[in-house]
């Protein structure tokens, strides 16, 4: 993390996605990086739907998916 410049990230589902860019002068103080929001009438996603995110991070990339396991 002391040479973190750059942290990108995406994410879609069916009926939505998103992205954030955040730059850093100097090193970020935590390693926990989250992100929320709300919109009226927004698209919520269904409790067995994937989320598929991808993280950008200078010069790596990391894809995952996102399940509900609370079922």
């Amino acid at each position: 993390m002391s040479s973190l410049q750059k942290l990108e990230y995406s994410y879609k589902t069916s009926s939505s996605s998103g992205k954030s860019t955040d730059e850093f002068k100097e090193p970020p103080s935590t390693l926990t990086f989250s992100s929320s929001g709300s919109s009226k009438g927004g698209a919520k996603a269904s409790e067995d739907e994937v989320i598929i995110v991808n993280v950008k991070w200078d010069d790596f990339e990391e894809s995952f998916e996102l399940h509900n396991n609370s079922k």
